[in-house]
């Protein structure tokens, strides 16, 4: 018999809150949602959390383009009224839990499973007695410096609704984080299933009218490095820009550059805050966020991608590299090692000297750049999103036996 599935869709509605440029929670949400959903060892309907007609409405909205037939599966009421203002959210807005407004969801032990891709359970269905399981992403905010008070306040919630159920986590690293930090958590109802890159968004691009197009567009040189960029602190930008100034003052490669995409609230003012030369900073382009549809482009047509973060509760952006064939650097710091494995050049995370000698080396050796390529390919097959569904359904016939 099928799994009465209850699926908190609140992430999904947020999918289409953000349109094509989503955050990785989000997309790890739909990609496995797809899978699920056609999966007949589950029966799913669906419920919004979040007592909001917009998040309702776009959660309709994206079961409607994603899996139709579902529109008429929906565990949740509608919520009578917008009565915050647009943008707050239930589990980082105070307000929330001062008024302690719920949505409404119904037969809730007519059901076998309620499932989280993200957010917290809603205090009935903590209260209920049907089994639950939600995502463990990481704990990144507890474990460092900078995260506001309600970020932090969100993960020691998500915390909370592990400590008695149970939870998927996306690396044995986040697993072993969590139970280290918070000794109530059993490590036996906690279940490692790793994420995948997407086939649609990432690949070998080889089209040469495409990379064309989209240099053009971006205005991008025709030989870089390139990097996902961010201001969070964990993502370690600064060494990377240092180590590049260092490489390029001491070997002056005159038709190298350094790509920085993604967040790009950095600005040309890291370049100042971190004193570097003006022939370094000619050599640094911030590009824009890249678009969906270019994004193989840019990946393919990279000499070589680095990615030194410092704490990563995956580290999407290195698999993401590795499915386009694109030789990748990274820091060997928490769950990286378990997504590059030996495919990749992994470095300590303070490794200035280090750095500069592996961009060096990958700039002057095109058979090294060709091995790790190769390497990477090979590598990035080993996860899809597939066999990451179905591995979240084997957990489910686990826990509700």
């Amino acid at each position: 018999m099928a799994i009465k599935t209850i699926v908190d869709g609140s992430l999904l509605a947020e999918c289409e809150m953000k349109g094509p440029i989503r955050f990785g929670m989000q997309r790890v949400a739909e990609e496995i949602n797809n899978f699920l959903v056609a999966d007949k060892a589950l029966d799913i309907s669906f419920a919004n959390t979040i007592y909001s007609c917009d998040y309702h409405k776009n959660m309709l909205k994206f079961i409607n383009a994603n899996c139709p037939s579902y529109l008429n599966k929906i565990s949740s009421a509608t919520p009578y009224l917008n009565p915050f203002p647009k943008g707050a959210n239930k589990y980082t807005d105070p307000i929330f839990k001062t008024l302690g407004i719920e949505v409404a969801i119904n037969d809730i032990e007519k059901n076998d499973l309620f499932f989280s891709y993200y957010y917290p359970f809603p205090s009935k269905i903590k209260k209920s007695s049907i089994t639950k399981c939600i995502t463990l992403l990481d704990i990144i905010s507890l474990r460092m410096s900078g995260y506001n008070q309600q970020v932090m306040a969100l993960t020691k919630e998500i915390i909370e609704c592990i400590v008695p159920n149970f939870s998927i986590s996306i690396s044995e690293f986040s697993k072993q984080d969590l139970c280290d930090y918070d000794k109530r958590v059993d490590p036996n109802r906690i279940f490692v299933v790793p994420l995948a890159a997407s086939n649609d968004l990432f690949y070998v691009n080889t089209d040469k009218e495409k990379w064309m197009q989209v240099k053009e567009k971006y205005q991008l040189p025709e030989n870089y490095f390139l990097s996902v960029s961010s201001i969070d602190e964990r993502k370690n930008l600064p060494h990377l820009i240092k180590s590049f100034s260092k490489f390029i003052l001491q070997e002056n490669p005159k038709d190298l550059h350094l790509v920085l995409t993604g967040n790009s609230t950095y600005g040309y003012s890291i370049l100042e805050k971190l004193g570097i030369d003006k022939k370094v900073r000619e050599k640094i382009v911030l590009a824009k966020s890249i678009a969906n549809e270019d994004l193989a482009s840019v990946y393919s047509n990279a000499t070589c991608f680095f990615f030194m973060s410092l704490y990563e509760g995956f580290g999407l952006p290195a698999l993401e590299a590795m499915q386009c064939g694109t030789p990748v650097v990274t820091s060997n710091a928490t769950s990286l090692p378990e997504v590059v494995g030996d495919a990749g050049i992994m470095l300590s995370p303070n490794d200035e000297d280090g750095l500069c000698q592996t961009m060096l080396q990958i700039y002057n050796d095109q058979e090294l750049r060709n091995k790790f390529s190769v390497l990477g390919l090979s590598r990035a097959k080993q996860f899809s999103w597939e066999r990451c569904a179905n591995e979240y359904v084997e957990v489910f016939k686990k826990i509700t036996k």
